[in-house]
């Protein structure tokens, strides 16, 4: 076997480091410290409207970012108006993405009978074709980072889902008062504006947005929480999907926090601190392999 040159190996070195150095770059956030504004399209061709995301930053290497997705209806500021959220994550040096989200359940495509659409774009695939993109060439959201998503309500459901469309990009997830299969609310009214009536269209309601039928797909770290006493969306809707998750991934870190809570922020409070230990506890288990 022939001997490289020494030239050749300090080239070889020297183009190594570079390399490095050019990852280095990739990963910091092209925003400064601080809270910023950005706007994304509605769409990836004709876009009609813009979407605002708000975007905090507490390490500007980017080293943990959070997305974090609000309920059906609920402003994108609620998360840090309402909750510590903003204070808790900063103090852990994480960054907050949060996209205005307005009306949508999260859904990945839209239907002859659908009533309702947020954007011209639906939701989870605005946040795979538009969000994600637009963000990473603004150095956030890498695979090499450490991502997570968090959403409460429809949001946790959309956590769930964004999690499940976009493998290789968030290391975990935590969902708060969210539902997990339409299938058990067949007059949802949210739903039904979405997917059409479940008595004509059973099959999409089953297989297509549905993350309990995507079990056998789940891959990824969750935090589940929600109250016993939400009379908005069911109790059982997290207790079913936990269960079932965990005999089927028994290998997958799964947790379940419930309590005497209702469908509020005063419950979405209580769990900002328990979510991000989950998150910190995930995080260095990543760092440690």
């Amino acid at each position: 076997m022939k001997r490289l040159s020494a030239s050749t190996i300090v080239l070889i070195t020297a183009w190594c480091m570079l390399l490095c150095c050019l990852q280095q770059l990739q990963a910091q956030c092209s925003l400064p410290p601080g809270q910023h504004t950005i706007s994304l399209p509605d769409a990836v061709v004709s876009p009609g409207k813009t979407i605002p995301i708000d975007i905090i930053i507490s390490d500007s290497n980017c080293r943990k970012n959070i997305l974090v997705l609000p309920g059906w209806n609920f402003s994108r500021n609620r998360w840090i108006k309402e909750t510590s959220l903003w204070q808790e994550s900063a103090k852990r040096e994480y960054n907050l993405i949060l996209p205005e989200m307005s009306v949508t359940v999260y859904e990945s495509h839209y239907y002859p009978q659908t009533k309702r659409k947020w954007a011209k774009t639906p939701g989870s695939q605005w946040i795979k074709q538009i969000c994600i993109p637009q963000l990473q060439k603004r150095g956030l959201l890498l695979s090499d980072q450490f991502n997570v998503v968090m959403g409460l309500s429809t949001g946790g459901r959309g956590a769930v889902l964004t999690a499940l469309y976009n493998k290789g990009i968030f290391k975990a997830a935590a969902s708060l008062s969210g539902d997990f299969d339409q299938t058990r609310m067949k007059y949802d009214k949210l739903m039904t504006a979405v997917y059409g009536p479940y008595e004509y269209y059973k099959e999409r309601w089953e297989n297509v947005d549905n993350p309990f039928a995507m079990i056998a797909e789940w891959s990824t770290p969750l935090y589940l929480g929600h109250g016993t006493m939400d009379n908005v969306v069911p109790y059982e809707q997290t207790k079913i999907f936990y269960e079932a998750l965990k005999k089927a991934k028994p290998d997958i870190t799964i947790t379940l926090n419930d309590c005497t809570c209702g469908h509020d922020f005063s419950y979405w409070e209580s769990e900002v601190v328990p979510v991000l230990d989950f998150f910190d506890t995930i995080y260095k288990k990543a760092g440690s392999k």
